[in-house]
């Protein structure tokens, strides 16, 4: 269930789309060095500036949300304007092959990332505003971090659980580790290859900080 305002920034990928093919439409005709930005502001600078405009207009909380028809979610917002790039993730991808570009990126969202970061070129982050990262983290490849946990409730409404994920300084994160909403991984941790730290967990730590009403989304 969506509100009208959700539902309008559900169209928001196929802007993106009519966007991307008028771009490149553009430089076919006119080849330039303006006309190839163009096509770079649409893919990579847009996004992250409708996504800032909107959490101005309206933030984005954390803890737990509903997503059931009468109220706007600037979480279920925030992901229509992310969902291009799950569609097409070699677009993201081929960020990190640069060196900084990919913590450029993320800052452009709202996260907070520190320098010497080494990011894959294979691996996913699904909300792009909600990292906080410390300097010099090594990701391997296929990690996943994710800041929400979504849960269907009676009659079609959801619940979701926003928090940021936390990764302290020179952290290591094995291949195919997943770090979850609320998640934080300590200094100079390294966690091992499909480990997964779970909801509101600190790696190493059996104990989850955050309120009893969040337990159900671990």
């Amino acid at each position: 269930m969506m509100t009208s305002a959700d539902r309008l920034f559900s169209y928001f990928p196929l802007l993106m789309t009519v966007l991307l093919l008028a771009a490149l439409g553009v430089f076919a005709q006119w080849p330039s060095l303006w006309s190839a930005m163009l096509v770079l502001f649409v893919i990579y600078v847009l996004p992250p500036m409708a996504q800032r405009v909107m959490l101005r207009w309206a933030p984005l909380k954390q803890g737990i949300c509903q997503i059931d028809g009468r109220t706007f979610s600037a979480w279920l917002a925030s992901h229509h304007i992310q969902a291009f790039y799950d569609a097409l993730p070699y677009l993201e991808s081929l960020l990190r092959v640069f060196p900084g570009f990919y913590s450029m990126w993320l800052r452009m969202w709202g996260s907070r990332v520190g320098y010497g970061v080494e990011w894959p070129v294979r691996m996913d982050v699904l909300d792009r505003s909600l990292m906080d990262i410390g300097n010099r983290v090594v990701f391997s490849r296929e990690v996943e971090l994710v800041a929400h946990v979504r849960k269907k409730t009676d009659g079609g409404r959801s619940r979701v659980l926003v928090r940021t994920v936390r990764i302290g300084s020179y952290a290591f994160i094995g291949a195919g580790a997943r770090v979850g909403a609320g998640a934080s991984v300590p200094s100079n941790a390294s966690v091992p290859e499909m480990a997964v730290v779970g909801v509101n967990e600190v790696f190493g730590d059996a104990v989850r900080h955050h309120e009893q009403a969040e337990a159900e989304f671990a």
